[in-house]
């Protein structure tokens, strides 16, 4: 049988039950009243109940559950608490309760404090929001503190999972033209927190684009990842392009920094084979909370590479960037939302293969995927979402600044409106777009349905 002891002695309660001047001492010190949840004592057992219950409860939390604490009144209307704190308990044991399927070690790799350390109180609120950061994870709910039969404090943690990957397809379509793309990923592959995405979209000429990642975290037992990347993409007939690159990631909270190398060869169809090998650097930040309309933040992705680009005739240093920023705020029934795109060739001569493409759901809606190649670019992606949950209806207005190869600045703008919405595992977005200068007779559609796992 699991037990907390503490020892209460308490004097009688005058009668009446006017509020009550409380007098708390003790080590380590009691918060004020508020900060235990309590806006006032009355002059009643019941009141007088509920204050014990608390302070018992703070110190447990603090680490000690061997607290006593003596009660007595030193004037009709002042009560005095004294406490003992008793012996600061050590951690004896941490326990995963609402994800079944997932490693333990999974969860207990992000705590600070190990089987037999003293046991802190601010080291477990952070374990906690660690935890809410696993994308894999919904929630982090009740946190359970029993005494353990070596006399210690055992953690018992309630999880709540969130989707652990998804299967998707999307296309968008204009008259006659057609594109399909299909994506799988593993948020938590075999219960190890392991990445794994494939995807794949075939283009308006009939090649292939198609790109796989995979993600290995905690390497050497430190929030340190190792990330491998490669893509093929075919960006007119008979041209392909190829990319790899290998990263390692080192997460500190909320951040992630990445560092690693990469290369690239295009294949054009009246050249010969162009590289690039370079080395990259980037850093991403994700902060907020799941609402019952969607995700409530903000999310910023900066990375960088630079190296070494070789052609047919020249050679030299190549620099390139890209900036992303996501965000989302719900007020009742009203979403504010977006995004901003932003990069380009910082310094050197570029490959056309290895320009930044924009255009289609994920980028510039209204436009054909990968209408523009930007030398450098800027884009944003305003929207404003109607609903009560994640079943919502929302207006977009895309607009951006490209600077093209061959026709120099273009500043496109494209406008329209979607639903998305959930029912049980499935996940839709339909939408109906069209370039501001052409008009509704240009309108393109797109549709994504996802499955989640």
């Amino acid at each position: 049988m699991v037990m907390i002891l503490f020892c209460i002695a308490f004097a009688a309660v005058p009668a009446g039950e006017g509020s009550l001047a409380v007098d708390l001492g003790g080590s380590p010190p009691l918060p004020a009243l508020q900060e235990l949840g309590i806006d006032s004592v009355l002059a009643s057992d019941s009141s007088i109940t509920v204050l014990q219950e608390s302070i018992l409860q703070w110190y447990l939390e603090e680490g000690y559950p061997f607290a006593g604490a003596g009660y007595y009144f030193v004037s009709g209307d002042t009560l005095r608490v004294n406490t003992v704190p008793g012996r600061h308990a050590l951690l004896e044991e941490i326990r995963i309760e609402g994800a079944p399927g997932t490693r333990t070690e999974v969860f207990t790799r992000l705590m600070a404090l190990e089987p037999g350390d003293i046991y802190d109180r601010s080291a477990v609120i952070a374990w906690i929001a660690r935890i809410e950061q696993l994308k894999f994870i919904k929630a982090a709910n009740v946190t359970e503190l029993l005494l353990g039969e070596g006399g210690n404090i055992v953690i018992v943690q309630h999880i709540e999972k969130g989707r652990q990957g998804h299967f998707a397809a999307s296309m968008d379509w204009r008259g006659e033209n057609l594109e399909g793309a299909g994506e799988v990923l593993f948020l938590n592959l075999a219960g190890t927190a392991r990445e794994l995405e494939i995807s794949g979209r075939t283009t308006e000429w009939g090649g292939f684009n198609a790109y796989i990642r995979y993600r290995e975290p905690w390497l050497f037992g430190i929030p340190l990842s190792a990330q491998l990347e490669a893509s093929q993409e075919t960006p007119e007939s008979s041209w392909v392009n190829r990319e790899a690159s290998l990263s390692v990631i080192w997460a500190i909270d909320r951040t992630e920094i990445m560092g690693g190398a990469g290369i690239w060869r295009g294949y054009p169809p009246d050249g010969e084979r162009q590289k690039y090998d370079y080395g990259l650097g980037g850093i991403a930040f994700r902060a907020g909370h799941r609402m019952q309309q969607g995700w409530n933040g903000i999310e910023f992705q900066l990375q960088a590479r630079s190296g070494n680009r070789t052609g047919q005739d020249s050679s030299g240093i190549l620099t390139m960037a890209d900036l992303s920023i996501d965000g989302n705020v719900y007020s009742g029934v009203m979403g504010f939302g977006g995004r901003l795109l932003t990069g380009g060739v910082m310094q050197g001569d570029w490959f056309e293969g290895l320009l930044q493409q924009l255009g289609g759901q994920e980028t510039l809606r209204g436009y054909p995927e990968n209408a523009f190649r930007a030398v450098r670019y800027a884009a944003a992606r305003p929207e404003i979402s109607l609903g009560e949950t994640e079943t919502r209806v929302y207006l977009f207005c895309d607009l951006a600044a490209i600077r093209t190869p061959e026709e120099g600045m273009r500043y496109p703008v494209g406008c329209g409106a979607g639903m998305r919405g959930i029912s049980g595992i499935f996940n839709a977005d339909a939408a109906a777009g069209f370039p501001l200068s052409e008009g509704l007779g240009s309108a393109r559609f797109y549709l994504r349905l996802t499955a989640s796992l």
